[in-house]
């Protein structure tokens, strides 16, 4: 189940699904979202659509949906996560 805290307009994610989900919803090529850790700094991403999410401001794209989910969850070779949960903030 994910979390919102509308005090600081960030969704929580604990499982790679539920943001593999939102983002599939979402990929319309409109989304700018931030993505923050649980360490360290937080990145901003943006959806070009047809599941690329490229990473601002240096242009690192991932070019599916799946492959951008395990950069955020930390995920090992097999796919299981490497951290509990990733926070979202919408921008647009």
């Amino acid at each position: 189940m994910q979390e919102t805290d509308s005090s600081m307009s960030r969704t929580r994610f604990k499982t790679p699904e539920q943001l593999l989900d939102f983002l599939q919803k979402a990929d319309d090529g409109r989304l700018t979202f931030r993505a923050y850790p649980i360490s360290g700094d937080a990145e901003t991403f943006r959806c070009q659509g047809g599941g690329i999410v490229v990473r601002k401001p240096d242009g690192k794209s991932f070019h599916s949906l799946d492959d951008f989910v395990c950069y955020a969850f930390q995920c090992d070779r097999e796919g299981y996560a490497g951290t509990e949960h990733v926070d979202v903030e919408e921008l647009n």
